[in-house]
């Protein structure tokens, strides 16, 4: 299990591992949270545990009718206990239209073009994350976006010809 020592809240561009890493734990750390204004955390835990449910199951390799109807319950209770955010002063107003797509479209679009379970961008993140370190550090600081540009181009050149030079010489 991973630790956040210093928090989740100064966490940005978080990748797909560590959100899965804070849904392990999320739930465990919020069951006995003492709330202001002597708020119960029922409704909060209530409200986190119907998020993780609809995740957990909108992640199933395979679906079927009794899937779907799990997971729009699991967004009706979510949405029956998500006023306590509100009351927690933690958000405003529930005015985010990629929530209403999750909410009211999800299970739709599932049924309409399969499950979501190829769609896990970990791999690329990873990808990104060290060609973009290594074409960084291969600039002067100033400017850096074309010059990482042409540090790919030349690589991916480089990868190609190498690739080119083993075919030839395998025969």
């Amino acid at each position: 299990i991973r630790s956040f020592l210093k928090g989740i809240t100064s966490l940005t561009k978080l990748t797909g591992q560590e959100h899965a890493d804070i849904a392990r734990i999320l739930l465990g750390l919020i069951i006995d949270l003492p709330l202001p204004n002597n708020l119960s955390p029922i409704r909060l835990v209530k409200a986190t545990r119907a998020l993780l449910d609809f995740i957990y199951l909108a992640q199933y390799p395979i679906h079927n009718s009794a899937t779907l109807d799990a997971m729009e319950e699991a967004m009706n209770h979510f949405d029956n206990h998500k006023s306590i955010f509100i009351d927690l002063n933690i958000r405003k107003d529930w005015n985010l239209p990629k929530l209403h797509v999750v909410a009211r479209h999800y299970c739709l679009l599932i049924e309409r073009f399969g499950t979501t379970d190829n769609f896990n961008t970990q791999f690329f993140e990873r990808l990104h994350i060290e060609v973009a370190k290594d074409a960084a550090d291969a600039t002067n600081w100033k400017d850096e976006f074309p010059q990482m540009t042409l540090w790919l181009e030349r690589n991916e050149k480089i990868s190609r010809h190498a690739n080119y030079i083993q075919w030839r010489q395998a025969g």
